[in-house]
């Protein structure tokens, strides 16, 4: 075997992954049909029989696949989890007043699962990850007791926490490389899906899922133009596919079509362009620059992304799809504000000013009351709670020492990045997509330091967040077993 190559055939790969797309497509299909054209019973079984199947048969990357595409809603489908909405994913009652969702279920599932047939896998982050997780479990009976708590309001937000088990579920169940990169891969084509809910939005004024929901997205409208606002539907799945798009660019070993990762990140770079969602802009721009810079192949790259962004707009307002005032008008001229924020005239954004002046002096009058260990999982939390703040919102439920516990957690996360990549061979094929799980994690704090809260009240955030912890571990894995064939002189 060659010196240089890998552990899995491409060409085999190449095969597998379009069997899975095919498989996906219509289980999506199935599940589409079954939430919004049967009844609720209809929708119990079928989804309880896909929990079976997940429980008895292998190919858990798939599985994981399937429900983290349903959890993060794309397109705004799958989306309403209202407890009276007859288009829904179903709820199973176990006894009364305590009902589970089958995303639930499935992440119960999951854990099981990977204790019974799971292979163990250490985490080098497992110290600061269990230190969090004691703080955490400790402030919640501390201010349960001080503050109090009702059973609803336990009961939501221990199910968020538990969602971060996927860290062990998957890193137990799903450990083997072509699974990994056919996990990432199945998510790639639902950016599609969304962009297309976006453009269909745009050409006719009304979002695509309401077609089968009658009422549920009603029309949002760009805060600075007045004109309609095509919002993502599933931004963490393109943020996703945007992260490791560029990450199989920089893979020297990586041998599918790099076209379609120019495609992908294209239509990602689109997708936040066109809701004009002004911090997803300063991420996915900050990620693309920081790949510019570390790779020597940023003409060509910058040039083919470009070149498909601009061959899509150029069909869309050729067909008369998307008005050209609606790209220069209303989302570059929602976008444009990030530069006044960035010169320090904040005030002339709106969003930005009712948040300092009328949101922030509220949270922060309510943390300074606490300050120090926040208010726990209690009624004060759930009520002001305010995803605009995203690191306002850990101290206002874990208070400082919380955060410092965060901060401690993110610390160790870049020291095993930065380190793995200073000590690898500079031929080994993990160095620079290591550094772009590097830019993705400071793209991750840029939006907790500024709006978005990643880690707290939301299954989709943690479900995002912890496969990209897990990601991060089994890539550092990967990229030490690989530096043992440039020390030992071994294959591997």
């Amino acid at each position: 075997m060659n010196r240089n190559s890998l552990s899995f055939s491409w060409s085999n790969f190449g095969w597998q992954i379009v069997k899975d797309y095919i498989a996906l497509l219509i289980l999506l299909l199935l599940s589409f049909y079954v939430v919004y054209f049967t009844k609720p019973v209809v929708s119990q079984l079928f989804f309880l029989l896909l929990l079976i199947s997940f429980f008895f048969l292998k190919k858990d990357y798939f599985w994981f696949a399937f429900f983290f595409v349903l959890i993060q809603g794309p397109g705004y489908f799958f989306a309403d989890f209202s407890g009276s909405s007859l288009h829904r994913l179903p709820l199973y009652t176990i006894f009364s007043g305590f009902s589970f969702t089958v995303l639930d279920l499935f992440v119960m599932l999951a854990i099981v699962k990977a204790f019974l047939r799971g292979r163990k896998t250490q985490l080098q982050l497992g110290v600061p990850l269990i230190i969090v997780s004691l703080y955490i479990l400790f402030i919640i009976c501390v201010t349960a007791f001080i503050f109090g708590t009702t059973i609803e309001d336990l009961a939501w937000n221990l199910r968020w926490i538990f969602y971060y088990s996927i860290i062990i579920s998957f890193s137990y169940l799903v450990y083997k490389k072509h699974e990994i990169y056919q996990f990432i891969h199945l998510i790639f084509p639902v950016v599609f899906f969304i962009l297309f809910a976006q453009i269909y939005f745009v050409a006719t004024g009304n979002e695509f899922i309401n077609i089968f929901n009658p009422g549920f997205r009603g029309v949002t409208l760009n805060t600075v133009t007045g004109e309609i606002r095509p919002l993502m539907g599933g931004i963490l799945i393109v943020f996703f596919s945007y992260i490791f798009s560029v990450f199989f660019l920089v893979d020297n070993n990586y041998r599918l079509s790099r076209l379609y990762l120019y495609i992908v990140i294209a239509a990602s770079f689109l997708s936040v362009f066109l809701s004009a969602a002004r911090l997803w802009f300063v991420i996915f721009s900050f990620i693309f620059a920081g790949y510019m810079v570390i790779t020597k192949k940023k003409f060509l790259s910058t040039i083919g992304v470009a070149a498909v962004v601009f061959l899509v707009l150029s069909t869309l307002m050729y067909f008369g799809i998307i008005p050209p005032e609606l790209l220069v008008q209303s989302s570059w001229g929602r976008l444009q504000q990030v530069f006044f924020v960035a010169s320090g005239n904040v005030y002339s954004v709106d969003t930005a000013m009712n948040r300092l002046v009328n949101q922030l002096p509220i949270l922060v009058g309510l943390i300074k009351e606490n300050a120090l260990i926040g208010y726990g999982l209690s009624h004060i939390s759930m009520t002001y709670y305010d995803n605009d703040f995203g690191f306002l919102n850990t101290i206002l439920m874990f208070g400082f020492v919380g955060l410092l516990f965060f901060i401690f957690f993110f610390a160790k996360m870049f020291l095993l990045l930065l380190r793995t990549i200073k000590k690898l061979h500079v031929n080994n094929s993990y160095k620079m997509p290591l550094k772009v799980m590097v830019l993705a994690w400071i793209g991750i704090l840029i939006g907790y330091f500024s709006t978005w809260d990643f880690f707290t009240m939301y299954f989709d955030k943690v479900f995002f967040v912890s496969l990209l912890i897990v990601f991060a571990e089994f890539f550092v894995w990967r990229a030490y077993r690989q530096e043992l064939r440039y020390a030992s002189d071994i294959e591997i």
